[in-house]
């Protein structure tokens, strides 16, 4: 099929995704376990966490989700030919946001072991998607329900929409940062103050984990009723 169908319809459960992680996201619960000398800086912003949210989070929820899109280029890619997957690892693994949010203490075999796992993780992607790729029909659910059995529907579903998978896995290797100019949040006399940075790996993991339990039970109830259509 198209290219284009399969890329429109993951990028609208990706949306989906985005959308209830966002809903879930406590930037308050973020703010309060920052310290030093941004604490300060830190109360200010605990009262204005609904700016905070609009002009900080969502931006960068959404410029996670444009970069998994674009990981998913390469990876179709791979999935509509017979090249190797090291033919386009390198590309893939640029435009991953956990392999771009490793830790510099990251080293040696721990960091090889995370950088094949994300591989791993693309490659299986791809593999999954090569039947649907070649199906021959361009409605997406009847291209489906031609190159899968359901069961088969439903493991892709839960498999590749668990995005939290590689975090769940190895959360203390990778920092997920916010920046926060409190002059272009707040205006007035919060441009007098210092700009923040705060990590919020642990609300990512926890926010990303409600909205897998929004998306993936969603999207298996797609899969159910184009079988029994």
């Amino acid at each position: 099929m198209t290219r284009r169908a399969v890329e429109r319809e993951f990028e609208r459960y990706l949306s989906q995704f985005v959308d209830e992680t966002y809903a879930a996201f406590d930037v308050a619960a973020v703010l309060r376990g920052s310290n030093g000398s941004g604490s300060r800086v830190a109360g200010k912003l605990l009262n204005n966490s609904r700016p905070l949210e609009r002009h900080v989070v969502r931006p960068k929820l959404q410029s996670y989700q444009q970069q998994i899109l674009a990981q998913l280029e390469p990876v179709l890619d791979y999935a509509a030919t017979d090249a190797a997957f090291d033919t386009y690892a390198d590309e893939v693994l640029a435009r991953d946001i956990y392999w771009n949010a490793l830790r510099d203490t990251v080293r040696g075999d721990r960091r090889d072991r995370i950088r094949e796992s994300l591989l791993a993780r693309q490659q299986s992607f791809g593999d999954d998607l090569a039947p649907l790729v070649a199906a021959d029909n361009d409605d997406f659910w009847t291209a489906v329900t031609d190159a899968y059995d359901q069961d088969r529907a439903t493991d892709i579903v839960q498999t590749h929409f668990e995005f939290s998978v590689p975090l769940r896995e190895n959360q203390n290797a990778f920092a997920f940062e916010l920046t926060i100019d409190p002059g272009e949040v707040l205006g007035g006399l919060a441009r007098a103050l210092p700009t923040l940075d705060v990590e919020f790996t642990d609300e990512a993991l926890r926010s990303m984990r409600r909205a897998e339990q929004q998306v993936i039970p969603s999207a298996k109830a797609d899969v159910e009723q184009a079988y029994e259509s």
